[in-house]
């Protein structure tokens, strides 16, 4: 990892080294290099009028005597002592017969604005030549004219400069040619000096836009908001590079913009101190009073004086962001951090572009050399993408893992889980086994044991007679019969468990001499009953039987099951013709007692009474087809059962 990054850190320096020394020199012979030089008349001496006036024309200045011979690429300096002016630039050129007819003029570099004359005629300008003065200094112009305008030798060219003083107005070399190997020249001029940096700019601006977000969304990268409102405000001081269009007056506007060298030299380094972790708060104090302070001291100046003032105020900043810069690259090298390495160079080659564009705006290089500093967007944007990409690859990562993480888990939390579950399935299963077994043994202390009691308590008063003795072992046959079918897997079928009695019980009734009746229809399955509360219905059925063949004398008993239209009750009614009961007697009798205690606990209405034509005895039960936990009986007697 660390031959890379010693890798990336010298590619890093090497690009320094070529955007200040190597690239503006190889693109401004790529620029105005051209096979057809020799065809061309490449001016570098001209004559210059000073002047405020805006109203004169090229004769007038023609005639004036008042000039100046000046050399190409020229800036007027202090020659202008007054903010606005013109310069007249008077080129004479001999037409040499043998190179072809020239029919433009190409101006590498004219600031602020341009006209041009051949022999006094006007042949093309940009901008307005007074009032609020365009911004087309970082602008080629090409003017194309027709060949009859030219003398057949001795010919005069003008070019009308309108611009600011000290703002590095004034005009580069004059291109004089056919106008099919001007423009190419000017074409490439155009796509290095405005669209070029317009493209940069607006990869800078799209950069910070998309920091601005992931600083806002993401809390714990909040740092990452200084760098994004430095990209920001370095595409929005870029605009004069391509913009000749202004919100405000020019001079607000140069402000503005110039103002904005600070405050991006300013939010960059206070995001490299915050970026590292610094304990400097003084230090971003500092750069937060220092930025207010060169926007209040520009705007006061005025911009007489814009471009020295932005020199020396941005002076400062220089070694500041190149000192952070270099602590950056260390901690760089020391963690093995391609993107703190990225942050680092990206502010070298910034301070190196800008130190050079430095040079050309105090008129230590010509003003016709290329501006580069905007370049260093593309720079940033590469910076700000690896920032994007390589903190969405860590938010990935660090997601699969998380997910991962919770996978396993799960897992382990899944067999917990399942194995509580197998240990609560063997423990439903035994607590059934028993609530079974306690069941059958309760059913069996309650009527065989109850059986044999009675019987045995019986004998100790007087000896049984056999068919005493045999009373009581049927009673116990049937009491032990009906625990068997309690544990039928059909037993929550109540006319499956009613059909299971009538073959168990109709023996019985044959031996007494009753016979049995048996109305049952269709009815629907019973709903919220347990076996065990069939079961316990089923005990009622059984009392009812064994108490008419006890008591009764009948020798007829009738079963009736059906279900009320409102699909709501199920009506189970017994009735024999014996010798009856008084109507109403629940209360009496043991049997009677736990036939309403057990239909009481099942929550199912139960009546007892005569049976049809006021004679024998019935026993009327009102059953709910879904079983209500905490219904109460209502105490009205069926109909049916009248």
């Amino acid at each position: 990892m660390r031959v890379f990054l010693a890798k990336g850190l010298l590619l890093v320096m090497g690009l320094c080294a070529l955007s200040v020394f190597v690239v503006p020199e190889a693109l401004k012979k790529a620029i105005h290099a051209s096979p057809g030089t020799k065809s061309m008349y490449i001016e570098n001496q001209a004559s210059l009028y000073m002047t405020l006036q805006t109203g004169l024309s090229a004769s007038d200045v023609l005639q004036s005597e008042s000039k100046t011979t000046v050399s190409l690429p020229h800036t007027w300096g202090t020659q202008m002592q007054q903010p606005v002016g013109h310069g007249w630039y008077e080129i004479n050129f001999i037409l040499d017969p043998e190179k072809p007819k020239p029919n433009a003029v190409y101006l590498p570099r004219a600031i602020m604005n341009a006209n041009a004359y051949v022999n006094g005629h006007w042949i093309g300008g940009h901008g307005a030549m007074d009032g609020d003065i365009a911004r087309h200094w970082n602008k080629p112009y090409l003017f194309q004219f027709s060949p009859d305008l030219l003398n057949s030798r001795h010919n005069v060219l003008q070019i009308q400069v309108a611009g600011y003083s000290n703002y590095r107005s004034g005009l580069g070399r004059v291109w004089i040619g056919p106008s099919e190997l001007l423009e190419p020249l000017h074409s490439k001029a155009r796509l290095w000096q405005v669209t070029g940096s317009f493209l940069a700019s607006l990869l800078a601006f799209g950069g910070g836009v998309l920091i601005l977000i992931f600083a806002q969304a993401f809390k714990q990268e909040r740092v990452f908001l200084f760098f994004g409102l430095a990209l920001v405000v370095f595409a929005l001081r870029n605009v004069g590079y391509f913009s000749d269009w202004a919100p405000f007056s020019q001079s607000v506007w140069a402000m503005l913009v110039h103002n904005l060298h600070a405050w991006f030299a300013c939010l960059f380094s206070i995001f490299m101190i915050q970026y590292m972790k610094l304990p400097w708060k003084g230090a971003v104090l500092g750069l937060w009073i220092y930025a207010l302070a060169a926007t209040a001291v520009l705007t006061l100046t005025g911009h007489g004086l814009l471009l020295h003032n932005t020199v020396w105020w941005l002076a400062p900043l220089v070694p500041i962001t190149m000192l952070l810069a270099c602590m950056l690259l260390i901690r760089a090298w020391k963690n093995n951090s391609m993107e703190a390495s990225l942050i680092a160079g990206s502010a070298i080659v910034f301070v190196s572009l800008s130190l050079r564009d430095m040079a050309i705006m105090v008129d230590r290089l010509p003003n016709e050399s290329l501006l580069l500093s905007q370049y260093s967007g593309l720079f940033l944007f590469a910076t700000a993408s690896y920032i994007l990409l390589s903190r969405y690859k860590h938010l990935l990562e660090k997601l699969s893992a998380s997910n991962e993480e919770l996978h396993r888990e799960l897992e382990k939390r899944e067999q917990q889980l399942f194995a509580q579950f197998e240990l609560i399935r063997k423990i439903e299963e035994q607590r059934v086994q028993d609530e079974e077994r306690k069941r059958i043994m309760q059913d069996i202390h309650d009527g065989v044991g109850s059986s044999l009691v009675s019987a045995l308590n019986l004998s100790d008063t007087r000896p049984l007679e056999p068919d005493e003795m045999r009373e009581v072992l049927q009673e116990c046959l049937d009491d032990l019969r009906m625990a068997i079918d309690s544990l039928d897997p059909q037993s929550e079928d109540l006319l499956a468990l009613l059909g299971n009695f009538r073959w168990r019980y109709e023996r019985r009734l044959k031996a007494s001499g009753v016979s049995l009746k048996w109305r049952v229809k269709e009815i629907p399955a019973l709903q919220g009953y347990s076996s065990r509360d069939l079961f316990d219905l089923l005990r009622i059925v059984q009392e009812v039987f064994a108490n008419s063949l006890k008591h009764s004398k009948a020798d007829r008993i009738e079963l009736s099951v059906q279900v009320d239209p409102d699909l709501k009750h199920i009506y189970l009614h017994i009735v024999d013709n014996g010798v009856g009961m008084p109507e109403n007697s629940i209360v009496r009798g043991r049997g009677l007692a736990h036939m309403g205690i057990r239909a009481k606990s099942l929550a199912i209405e139960l009546y007892t009474g005569f049976g049809p034509g006021k004679t024998g005895f019935g026993v009327y039960m009102r059953i709910p087809l879904v079983r209500q936990r905490s219904a109460t009986l209502n105490p009205q007697r069926p109909a049916s059962a009248a």
